[in-house]
Order: C-alpha cells, then structure tokens, then sequence
C-alpha cells in the first residue's frame, strides 16, 4: 500500500490559500488540458487529483450539461472545491486505488498532479481500467524536457517529502505506451522562465 500522507498533509495545509497562490500556474495548466478537448456536452468525466475543483467549475461553464467527478487524496481540497458549488461528485480517494467502477468514464483528465504519484504505473492502470473502450486521457503535468524543470524537481525530491518526480514527454509517452494507451498527440510548452509542461492525449483501444 502506497503512503499518501504526505500529499493529504501538504495540500490540507495549502488548501485555504491554493487557487490566490497558484493562479497563474492553475490557469496555465487548465488551459493546456482542455485545449485538446472536443466534447458533446454530455460526457462522463474524471478529474484524478481535483484539488478544489477549478477544472470543473471552468468545464461547467462551457459544458453545464457534463457529468464529472473530482476525486482528490486532501479532504480540505475537497472541501473548498464543494464550496464553489460545482456540479461534480467530490471523492476522496487515491490515484493508484480509484474507488470507482470499471468503464464508467468517456475521459479522464490528470492535470498538475502525476509528479506526486509514487505508482505512476499503477495510477496509469487505474485510471484505464475506468474509462470505457475508447475513451480518452488527457495528462498534463511538469516536463523535464526543461533544464529549469529538471533543476526544480531534483531540489524538490530533497525538500519535500510529498514530491515524486517528474518526466520527459518521451518517458511519460512509453509510460502510457506500456499501460496500455494509444498516444494521440503529444507536446509540451513553456509557461515562464521556470515553468514548462506536457500535455499527452491517448485512447484507450
């Protein structure tokens, strides 16, 4: 069994003040991840590692007929996302143990989140194991493609115990190669002189 707490504990803690602290990075990030999208309206949706649920309260805005779900390892993210009064179903679970049942979703998307899995290839797994015969993952996360990422995630492996690690487009590419997905498209962009990410759309065949 993966131990989570450190994550539930950083981002209890960060929950009150997250979306004022982070909002550039928040905007950026969610940008990148529902650039890709062409949806109905009427899709099922989960968002692995909500966080206080802007993802959907932006979805909800263009697609207010969505069906989503926000699933998050911080009771206190969870918390303020249900605060906003977002039409989504809020779960506290883990990305490697999603309390969730086999082909319930048409997408799932994992935006700022994956570099804190311990399991990335369990988590892969859970995440296609919900999604329906092809169905589609949009992941968007930090990308060592950048020296100025690669530099911030090794000085974050020594300094805070929730980080994992984060990876090139390539390897998070083969990741979701070896679990199984069909990569669609794959890129990754500059945010500032620090930031850059990566955003990979797959199917699941």
């Amino acid at each position: 069994m993966t131990d989570h707490s450190h994550v539930r504990r950083s981002y209890n803690s960060l929950a009150p003040s997250y979306d004022s602290r982070w909002r550039k990075y928040i905007d950026a990030t969610l940008a990148l991840a529902t650039e890709p999208l062409e949806l109905t309206g009427h899709e099922r949706i989960l968002d692995v590692g909500c966080g206080t649920g802007e993802l959907e309260r932006r979805l909800f805005e263009r697609w207010p007929t969505l069906h989503a779900t926000g699933v998050d390892v911080s009771p206190n993210m969870l918390r303020h996302a249900a605060e906003k009064g977002v039409s989504a179903a809020l779960l506290a679970g883990e990305a490697d143990r999603l309390p969730l049942a086999d082909g319930s979703f048409d997408l799932v998307i994992c935006a700022n989140a994956f570099h804190y899995f311990r399991r990335p290839e369990c988590s892969l797994a859970e995440m296609r194991r919900v999604l329906r015969p092809k169905g589609r993952l949009v992941l968007v996360d930090w990308c060592d493609d950048y020296l100025s990422c690669k530099v911030c995630s090794l000085w974050l492996r020594w300094t805070d115990p929730a980080f994992h690690r984060t990876y090139t487009e390539r390897a998070c590419r083969e990741m979701l190669e070896r679990s199984g997905f069909a990569v669609e498209q794959a890129f990754h962009r500059r945010i500032d002189w620090l930031w850059g990410l990566m955003c990979l759309v797959c199917r699941r065949p």
